[in-house]
Protein backbone atom coordinates (compact mmCIF):
# COMPACT_ATOMS: atom_id res chain seq x y z
CA UNK A 1 0.00 0.00 0.00
CA UNK A 2 1.03 3.86 -1.15
CA UNK A 3 0.89 5.47 2.94
CA UNK A 4 1.59 8.45 0.63
CA UNK A 5 0.68 9.13 -2.83
CA UNK A 6 0.84 12.63 -4.50
CA UNK A 7 0.29 13.10 -7.66
CA UNK A 8 0.75 15.87 -10.31
CA UNK A 9 0.34 18.85 -7.43
CA UNK A 10 0.96 22.07 -8.66
CA UNK A 11 1.00 25.26 -5.95
CA UNK A 12 1.94 28.92 -5.55
CA UNK A 13 1.97 32.26 -3.32
CA UNK A 14 0.66 34.26 -4.98
CA UNK A 15 2.51 34.72 -8.59
CA UNK A 16 4.68 32.74 -7.19
CA UNK A 17 5.23 28.58 -8.50
CA UNK A 18 5.94 26.83 -5.65
CA UNK A 19 5.22 23.37 -6.92
CA UNK A 20 4.88 22.26 -10.61
CA UNK A 21 3.28 19.31 -11.78
CA UNK A 22 5.24 17.65 -8.43
CA UNK A 23 4.75 13.88 -7.62
CA UNK A 24 5.98 11.64 -4.49
CA UNK A 25 4.95 7.89 -3.29
CA UNK A 26 5.98 6.18 0.16
CA UNK A 27 5.36 2.87 0.29
CA UNK A 28 4.56 0.87 4.06
CA UNK A 29 7.28 0.41 5.73
CA UNK A 30 9.44 2.55 3.64
CA UNK A 31 11.92 4.93 4.89
CA UNK A 32 12.10 7.48 2.48
CA UNK A 33 13.92 10.98 2.49
CA UNK A 34 13.03 14.58 0.81
CA UNK A 35 15.88 16.62 -0.41
CA UNK A 36 16.58 19.78 -2.22
CA UNK A 37 17.84 23.38 -1.56
CA UNK A 38 16.27 26.19 0.47
CA UNK A 39 13.14 27.42 -0.05
CA UNK A 40 12.36 24.60 -2.76
CA UNK A 41 9.14 23.96 -1.36
CA UNK A 42 10.22 21.10 1.13
CA UNK A 43 8.12 22.39 3.89
CA UNK A 44 4.88 24.26 1.42
CA UNK A 45 5.12 19.99 0.45
CA UNK A 46 4.80 18.63 4.01
CA UNK A 47 2.21 21.38 4.77
CA UNK A 48 0.34 20.22 2.20
CA UNK A 49 0.35 16.40 2.98
CA UNK A 50 -0.39 17.41 6.89
CA UNK A 51 -3.78 19.19 5.31
CA UNK A 52 -2.07 22.44 6.64
CA UNK A 53 -2.58 24.04 3.02
CA UNK A 54 -5.53 22.95 0.40
CA UNK A 55 -4.91 21.93 -3.26
CA UNK A 56 -7.03 23.44 -5.69
CA UNK A 57 -9.48 21.29 -7.20
CA UNK A 58 -7.57 20.89 -10.79
CA UNK A 59 -4.21 21.08 -8.85
CA UNK A 60 -3.40 17.11 -8.35
CA UNK A 61 -4.27 14.95 -5.84
CA UNK A 62 -2.60 13.31 -2.18
CA UNK A 63 -3.60 10.29 -1.02
CA UNK A 64 -2.92 9.05 2.60
CA UNK A 65 -3.42 5.24 3.49
CA UNK A 66 -5.19 5.26 0.22
CA UNK A 67 -7.60 7.52 0.89
CA UNK A 68 -7.87 11.40 -0.88
CA UNK A 69 -6.52 13.77 1.90
CA UNK A 70 -10.11 15.74 1.63
CA UNK A 71 -11.59 12.57 2.83
CA UNK A 72 -9.09 11.54 5.18
CA UNK A 73 -10.20 11.43 8.79
CA UNK A 74 -7.27 9.02 10.72
CA UNK A 75 -5.01 11.73 11.82
CA UNK A 76 -4.17 9.77 14.95
CA UNK A 77 -2.47 7.28 12.70
CA UNK A 78 0.35 10.50 11.33
CA UNK A 79 2.35 12.31 13.74
CA UNK A 80 4.72 15.22 12.76
CA UNK A 81 7.84 15.67 14.10
CA UNK A 82 8.25 20.19 13.05
CA UNK A 83 11.86 21.77 12.42
CA UNK A 84 13.09 23.73 15.74
CA UNK A 85 9.92 22.21 17.60
CA UNK A 86 11.20 22.62 20.77
CA UNK A 87 11.63 26.30 20.53
CA UNK A 88 8.41 26.98 22.38
CA UNK A 89 8.96 24.47 24.97
CA UNK A 90 12.10 25.15 26.18
CA UNK A 91 11.49 27.81 29.04
CA UNK A 92 7.88 26.66 29.85
CA UNK A 93 8.13 25.04 33.20
CA UNK A 94 6.69 21.47 32.34
CA UNK A 95 8.70 18.46 32.50
CA UNK A 96 9.04 15.83 29.86
CA UNK A 97 6.48 13.41 31.02
CA UNK A 98 3.91 16.45 30.55
CA UNK A 99 5.43 17.84 27.41
CA UNK A 100 4.77 13.92 25.87
CA UNK A 101 1.37 13.71 27.88
CA UNK A 102 0.53 16.78 26.23
CA UNK A 103 -0.75 14.67 23.18
CA UNK A 104 -2.95 12.68 24.51
CA UNK A 105 -5.40 15.34 25.64
CA UNK A 106 -7.65 14.45 23.06
CA UNK A 107 -7.93 11.08 24.46
CA UNK A 108 -7.85 11.77 27.97
CA UNK A 109 -10.89 14.11 27.20
CA UNK A 110 -10.80 17.89 28.96
CA UNK A 111 -11.37 17.81 32.87
CA UNK A 112 -9.77 14.77 33.27
CA UNK A 113 -6.72 13.97 34.64
CA UNK A 114 -4.32 11.70 33.17
CA UNK A 115 -4.66 7.53 34.15
CA UNK A 116 -2.87 4.56 34.14
CA UNK A 117 -3.17 3.81 31.01
CA UNK A 118 -1.88 7.20 29.72
CA UNK A 119 1.24 7.23 31.96
CA UNK A 120 1.89 3.75 30.62
CA UNK A 121 1.59 5.37 26.95
CA UNK A 122 4.11 8.14 27.95
CA UNK A 123 6.32 5.48 29.54
CA UNK A 124 6.49 3.66 26.67
CA UNK A 125 7.12 6.52 24.44
CA UNK A 126 10.02 7.62 26.56
CA UNK A 127 11.64 4.50 26.65
CA UNK A 128 11.52 4.22 22.93
CA UNK A 129 14.07 6.49 22.81
CA UNK A 130 16.01 6.18 25.89
CA UNK A 131 14.55 8.96 28.32
CA UNK A 132 12.61 6.96 30.43
CA UNK A 133 15.24 8.02 33.72
CA UNK A 134 13.78 11.47 32.29
CA UNK A 135 10.52 11.87 32.60
CA UNK A 136 10.40 14.13 35.47
CA UNK A 137 12.86 16.16 34.15
CA UNK A 138 11.96 19.93 33.15
CA UNK A 139 12.17 20.09 29.57
CA UNK A 140 14.22 23.37 29.76
CA UNK A 141 17.12 21.41 31.58
CA UNK A 142 17.88 19.04 28.92
CA UNK A 143 19.92 19.36 26.40
CA UNK A 144 19.30 20.05 22.38
CA UNK A 145 19.49 16.47 21.55
CA UNK A 146 17.28 15.07 24.64
CA UNK A 147 15.12 17.93 23.75
CA UNK A 148 14.56 16.47 19.86
CA UNK A 149 14.04 12.61 21.86
CA UNK A 150 11.33 14.01 23.95
CA UNK A 151 10.18 15.47 20.82
CA UNK A 152 10.02 12.15 18.96
CA UNK A 153 8.33 10.26 21.91
CA UNK A 154 5.68 13.06 22.09
CA UNK A 155 4.90 11.62 18.33
CA UNK A 156 5.00 8.42 19.45
CA UNK A 157 2.89 8.32 21.95
CA UNK A 158 -0.28 7.91 19.90
CA UNK A 159 1.37 4.91 18.10
CA UNK A 160 1.34 6.14 14.35
CA UNK A 161 1.82 4.01 11.45
CA UNK A 162 3.21 7.38 9.54
CA UNK A 163 5.73 9.54 10.62
CA UNK A 164 6.76 13.00 9.23
CA UNK A 165 9.55 14.53 10.14
CA UNK A 166 10.87 18.66 8.84
CA UNK A 167 14.76 18.89 9.54
CA UNK A 168 14.55 16.90 12.69
CA UNK A 169 18.16 17.39 13.41
CA UNK A 170 18.68 20.85 12.75
CA UNK A 171 20.73 22.52 15.39
CA UNK A 172 21.73 19.45 16.47
CA UNK A 173 26.16 17.79 16.37
CA UNK A 174 27.26 15.52 14.63
CA UNK A 175 27.05 12.42 16.90
CA UNK A 176 23.63 13.74 18.49
CA UNK A 177 22.72 13.54 14.73
CA UNK A 178 23.84 10.37 14.47
CA UNK A 179 22.06 8.88 17.62
CA UNK A 180 18.60 10.17 16.16
CA UNK A 181 18.87 8.82 13.09
CA UNK A 182 19.96 5.09 14.49
CA UNK A 183 16.11 5.84 16.51
CA UNK A 184 14.59 6.20 13.52
CA UNK A 185 16.05 3.53 11.38
CA UNK A 186 15.04 1.09 14.33
CA UNK A 187 11.61 2.42 14.29
CA UNK A 188 11.53 1.69 10.45
CA UNK A 189 13.35 -1.52 10.38
CA UNK A 190 11.70 -3.69 14.23
CA UNK A 191 8.21 -1.55 14.31
CA UNK A 192 7.77 -1.13 10.37
CA UNK A 193 6.80 2.48 10.91
CA UNK A 194 6.81 4.07 7.66
CA UNK A 195 8.79 7.52 7.82
CA UNK A 196 8.79 10.40 5.44
CA UNK A 197 11.95 12.96 6.31
CA UNK A 198 12.26 16.27 4.79
CA UNK A 199 16.39 16.57 5.35
CA UNK A 200 19.81 18.46 4.06
CA UNK A 201 21.87 16.40 5.89
CA UNK A 202 23.25 14.56 2.77
CA UNK A 203 25.48 12.44 4.11
CA UNK A 204 23.93 9.64 5.68
CA UNK A 205 20.88 9.08 3.56
CA UNK A 206 22.92 6.19 1.45
CA UNK A 207 22.43 4.09 4.68
CA UNK A 208 19.73 4.87 6.10
CA UNK A 209 17.06 5.49 3.20
CA UNK A 210 15.01 3.10 1.07
CA UNK A 211 13.96 6.23 -1.35
CA UNK A 212 15.52 9.84 -1.63
CA UNK A 213 13.55 12.13 -3.45
CA UNK A 214 14.77 15.42 -5.19
CA UNK A 215 12.73 18.35 -5.28
CA UNK A 216 13.89 21.09 -7.74
CA UNK A 217 12.23 23.85 -9.67
CA UNK A 218 9.04 22.76 -8.14
CA UNK A 219 9.61 19.21 -9.50
CA UNK A 220 10.75 16.22 -7.67
CA UNK A 221 12.55 13.08 -8.92
CA UNK A 222 13.06 10.17 -7.01
CA UNK A 223 16.86 9.31 -7.42
CA UNK A 224 18.68 6.39 -8.44
CA UNK A 225 20.26 4.54 -5.89
CA UNK A 226 24.16 5.53 -7.34
CA UNK A 227 23.04 8.91 -7.19
CA UNK A 228 21.91 9.23 -3.45
CA UNK A 229 24.32 10.94 -1.37
CA UNK A 230 26.65 8.87 1.06
CA UNK A 231 29.21 6.57 0.90
CA UNK A 232 27.89 3.35 0.91
CA UNK A 233 30.81 1.99 2.35
CA UNK A 234 30.80 3.49 6.02
CA UNK A 235 29.57 1.86 8.58
CA UNK A 236 25.22 1.30 8.73
CA UNK A 237 24.33 3.76 10.91
CA UNK A 238 22.22 1.01 13.08
CA UNK A 239 25.01 -1.38 14.04
CA UNK A 240 26.19 0.83 17.14
CA UNK A 241 22.24 1.15 17.93
CA UNK A 242 21.82 -0.37 21.73
CA UNK A 243 18.41 0.53 23.53
CA UNK A 244 16.78 -0.21 26.72
CA UNK A 245 13.24 -1.96 26.11
CA UNK A 246 11.62 -4.78 24.67
CA UNK A 247 9.94 -4.73 21.11
CA UNK A 248 7.08 -6.96 22.48
CA UNK A 249 5.43 -4.38 24.00
CA UNK A 250 6.16 -1.52 21.14
CA UNK A 251 9.64 -0.79 23.15
CA UNK A 252 13.06 -2.41 22.48
CA UNK A 253 15.31 -5.62 24.41
CA UNK A 254 16.36 -5.36 27.56
CA UNK A 255 19.83 -6.98 26.62
CA UNK A 256 20.51 -3.74 24.20
CA UNK A 257 21.91 -1.75 26.93
CA UNK A 258 21.96 1.92 25.40
CA UNK A 259 24.56 3.47 26.80
CA UNK A 260 24.67 7.23 25.00
CA UNK A 261 21.13 7.68 25.99
CA UNK A 262 21.70 8.69 29.77
CA UNK A 263 25.06 10.49 28.49
CA UNK A 264 25.49 13.64 26.91
CA UNK A 265 22.71 13.57 24.60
Amino acid sequence: MEMINISDISFSYGNSQILDHASLHVSEGHFSALIGSNGAGKSTLMKLMLGEMRLGKDNGSIQLMGQDIRQFKDWKKISYVPQNGMVSYRDFPASVEEIVMANLYSQIGRFRFPGKKEKEQVHQALCQVGMEDYQNRLIGRLSGGQQQRVLLARSLVNHPQLLLLDEPTSGIDEQNTNEFYQLLQRLNQKRDMTILMVTHDLQSLHDLADDVWLLEDGKTRLLPHEEIPGNSSETDISSNMNTTCSVSDGRFNESEKETSAHGNL
